[in-house]
């Protein structure tokens, strides 16, 4: 059955159905419902200016946590795709001054009051997940949200109100700088298995990944600092590693990658050369940003 656009708006406060018909899969899949709720409010909101800039930011983390479980599960991302661009064009076609989409308003303001006190979530990936905290000590550094795989601990760390991506790894003879390297979209717009279906041994340190950055089609984000001697004490596992932050751009190129793929961080001495290599898996990061963006960033732990 295909319901009106206007029942579909008056039913996707957060925990209704939602049918369209080009994704009926998706759409009756429970996880698919919170993916497709979500991307209905957020495209009617850019139509009609909706939410604050934080209430989008719950709804994107809803809609980017939903989106990573189905495509882990096996739904593609064309399906993806297609099933968004046509709840995009049904939001597009809807008159803003309809009692639905303000009814709408109302629930995920109601909805965001309780979404604001939570403290803490954990948002699980294929091998290795993030686990966020909106909770800091003010004057104190710590990690906002965080993957630690054994070897790396990597993501958004925190200090007051700055938050950047970060990655601390063991101490490195003649490690001087660090780049984080992605999947070059452009030159490779398909997930890249390294080992070839099985025929290759996988990367050194990445025997767990089924997806990894190539060689013929890498992106480079280089890193801007590195971390001072509290935030080494913090951020690394024992307290002695490397820390090194990078630039907001490392964060956009994270989040426009597939949740199902990893990335790299390389460390480089002073002749250019790598001497050590750290994967991580990029899962529902895009997700977890939004969970830590979407709490009261000014408020310190009491």
């Amino acid at each position: 059955m295909r319901f009106s656009t206007r029942s579909r708006i008056a039913a996707a406060g957060l925990a209704a159905a939602l049918t369209v018909a080009s994704g009926p899969a998706i759409a009756n899949d429970a996880t698919g419902l919170i993916f497709g709720e979500r991307q209905l409010a957020l495209d009617l909101d850019t139509r009609c200016g909706l939410f604050t800039a934080e209430q989008r930011d719950a709804l994107n983390a809803a809609r980017l946590q939903a989106r990573g479980t189905l495509l882990r599960d096996g739904v593609s991302a064309h399906a993806l795709d297609d099933y968004a661009d046509e709840i995009e064009a049904q939001a597009g076609a809807t008159d803003c001054t309809w009692p639905e989409v303000a009814e709408l308003r109302h629930r995920v303001a109601d909805a965001f009051i309780g979404w604001q006190r939570l403290r803490d979530m954990q948002f699980d990936g294929q091998d290795f997940g993030w686990s966020a905290t909106r909770s800091f000590i003010a004057g104190q550094p710590g990690w906002a949200a965080l993957q630690d795989t054994g070897t790396l601990r990597v993501g958004l760390s925190r200090l007051d109100d700055r938050i950047r991506f970060s990655a601390a790894m063991p101490a490195t003879p003649g490690a001087v700088s660090a780049v984080l390297v992605l999947r070059d979209m452009r030159r490779e717009p398909d997930l890249y298995d390294p080992t070839l279906d099985g025929h290759f041994p996988a990367p050194a340190g990445a025997e767990w990944a089924d997806w990894t950055p190539p060689d013929y089609a890498r992106a480079l984000v280089w890193a801007s600092g590195r971390g001072t001697a509290a935030e080494q004490a913090v951020l690394s596992a024992d307290g002695t590693g490397l820390v090194f932050h990078f630039p907001e751009s490392a964060v956009e190129a994270i989040i426009a990658r597939d949740p199902r793929e990893t990335a790299r961080i390389e460390l480089i001495d002073g002749h250019g050369d790598t001497v050590g290599h750290y994967y991580f898996e990029i899962g529902d990061f895009g997700a977890a940003r939004a969970f830590v963006r979407s709490g009261n960033l000014t408020v310190p732990r009491s």
